[in-house]
């Protein structure tokens, strides 16, 4: 009889235990919850200065060197100084040229996986900024596909 009454006794102080244990774990969880609500997120810190803009290039399509089968279309904007729509426009068919020149000198193989994808992004991103006297900050391609 002894040895249940023991039993009972330390089931009920482990209850006791683990009930306080539970509400302050609950009050701590409220008071994190309404301080992340308080507080107001850091803004998000950008690259580019005010006098950015992104103009979208017109979609370009062309074929690739090798094989000689496979299509490439490609869409992409650049990221630009400020500059008259005129000058933007003009400059946007120069490097529409160069990206064409680029990917029929190109193999399908030279875009595959990651790394290939980050290469032609590079070398694209490159080649815009010397076409424009480094007025074109970053050429994005938003569509690649390969047929």
């Amino acid at each position: 009889m002894r040895l249940i009454a023991a039993i009972l006794v330390l089931t009920l102080v482990a209850i006791g235990a683990g009930a306080l244990a539970g509400l302050h774990l609950f009050a701590a969880a409220e008071r994190v919850a309404d301080a992340k609500k308080g507080a107001t997120p850091p803004p998000i810190a950008s690259s580019y200065t005010g006098s950015a803009r992104l103009r979208k290039l017109s979609p370009i399509v062309t074929n690739l060197a090798a094989p000689a089968n496979n299509w490439a279309r490609v869409e992409a904007s650049m990221v630009t100084d400020s500059m008259s729509d005129e000058d933007a426009g003009i400059l946007a068919a120069h490097i529409s040229e160069d990206i064409v020149t680029y990917l029929r000198s190109a193999s399908v193989t030279q875009f595959e996986g990651t790394r290939g994808l980050q290469h032609l992004r590079d070398d694209l991103s490159e080649r815009a900024s010397i076409r424009s006297s480094g007025k074109v900050r970053e050429l994005i391609i938003e569509t690649l596909v390969i047929q």
